[in-house]
């Protein structure tokens, strides 16, 4: 009987061996398969689009995440995490899953999350990775949370706001490519949410690159992240910014107003880029006479001297072109002082069957003379041109000084979103929300 037990063990364990492996190996197939991660251009999701345009961005984020190996990094911060646990495939992963693999195979994987009020514990993903990663910030793994109401670093209210983490980035610190190319120091950085509504209802984008310095400034932050996570007080005057000669010039946030006034132009970075901004000039290519155009796309926009110094601008011979889901009055009806043959000001909230198709990127691009060069320029991240963002939330944006990247979202996305919205494309105009000033300064963004 204990030898025919032994057989009937081993015969039993090698069965169960071979269907790990194979299981091991499908997964593992997979990953192989799928194209790798884009590296130093921009990934758009099409939220009108197939399943497989509404996940772009996911897919790009678990291509990352596929292609760390054993004994390296990954850290992530993220407002929300919140994806219900779907199977996971090509065209949908399920970064849970993701993560929760590379950290089997041996990847450190170190996550900060958002409170939102308690939320954020009670969703799919962290009750799955809490157990996987723990949360013992000395491990070499971990799942850890901001403290409820503030951010990790921003603590201060604003208005009626708490402080928030806002960040949407991830960092590997190798990635090895499909044909073995090994890239090291990897920055994602979204302007989306980790939730279905930020494929299929809402317009994101996010880049992906490779450069030591702004890798090296985003590995810093998110160690302080940790850091002030259960600091009382956090800091709130941290802005810190990157060197001016990167190509992903980083720039981190929250940065505190000098005189009381959250609405102070002289401390916020938005108008102090468009204070380099040249509306006219002399184009190095074809010595003609040009404009600069500013286009933006945007969720939320509640900063009255971002609104004032673009209409300036139009004044001085700028082209702005404004799409936004939130805004508001203060800021719009600045807007609206403008000359509207000068000025494009699309409210983008379109109705797409049963679904309300916002935008929910927050970027910025300039295309003339900057400074003291002529090289277009793409402002993205996490940061939205509303107060709090500015003035107490844990935020991250970056400016990418690149003519093929411009042209990448002009071409494939800025253009596409304004035109659905503004219903040039098949959609039907819904309401947008415009908030008052004492509304804006207590509302906390997405």
């Amino acid at each position: 009987m204990k030898s025919a037990a032994r057989i009937f063990f081993s015969f039993a364990a090698s069965a169960l061996l071979a269907v790990t492996g194979a299981v091991v190996a499908t997964q593992a197939s997979a990953a192989e398969v799928e194209p790798d991660p884009v590296l130093g251009a921009p990934v758009f999701n099409d939220p009108i689009g197939t399943e497989t345009a509404q996940y772009a961005i996911f897919q790009q984020l678990a291509r990352v995440i596929d292609r760390v190996p054993a004994g390296e990094t990954i850290e992530m911060s993220w407002f929300e995490f919140k994806t219900p646990d779907y199977a996971d495939t090509a065209s949908r992963p399920n970064i849970t899953d993701r993560l929760i693999r590379a950290h089997q195979r041996g990847v450190k994987v170190r996550i900060l999350l958002n409170d939102d009020a308690g939320v954020t514990a009670t969703q799919a993903p962290y009750l799955r990775l809490k157990p996987e990663l723990g949360t013992d910030e000395n491990a070499a793994s971990y799942l850890l949370l901001c403290a409820q109401d503030k951010g990790c670093i921003g603590k201060r209210k604003v208005g009626t706001a708490d402080a928030y983490n806002h960040n949407k980035f991830l960092l590997a610190s190798k990635v090895v490519l499909n044909d073995g190319t090994v890239k090291t120091g990897v920055v994602f950085q979204s302007s989306g949410n980790l939730g279905t509504w930020d494929a299929d209802t809402a317009y994101n984008n996010a880049i992906t690159w490779t450069e030591a310095s702004s890798y090296a400034n985003y590995k810093a932050y998110f160690a302080d992240l940790k850091k002030y996570r259960t600091s009382s007080t956090g800091v709130e005057n941290y802005y810190r910014v990157g060197a001016s000669a990167d190509e992903y010039k980083t720039h981190f946030f929250p940065r505190k107003e000098t005189n009381g006034d959250y609405h102070q132009a002289s401390t916020d970075t938005i108008v102090s880029v468009l204070d380099s901004v040249q509306c006219s000039y002399v184009g190095e290519a074809d010595g003609l006479p040009h404009q600069t155009d500013i286009r933006i796309l945007m969720w939320s926009f509640t900063r009255d001297a971002v609104a004032k110094k673009l209409t300036d601008l139009v004044k001085d011979g700028c082209w702005v072109d404004i799409v936004y889901s939130v805004v508001s009055a203060p800021v719009l009806k600045q807007l609206e002082t403008a000359d509207s043959k000068k000025i494009g000001i699309t409210a983008c909230a379109a109705k797409f069957g049963t679904r309300t198709i916002k935008t929910h990127s927050k970027y910025m691009l300039i295309d003339g003379a900057y400074d003291d060069d002529q090289i277009p320029r793409v402002f993205t991240g996490s940061h939205n041109f509303s107060v709090t963002s500015l003035r107490s939330a844990d935020e991250s944006l970056v400016r990418i000084r690149n003519a093929a990247v411009h042209e990448s979202y002009l071409r494939n996305n800025f253009y596409k979103a304004r035109d659905f919205c503004s219903g040039k494309t098949t959609a039907t105009a819904a309401a947008t929300t415009v908030l008052s000033d004492a509304a804006a300064a207590g509302f906390i963004e997405d």
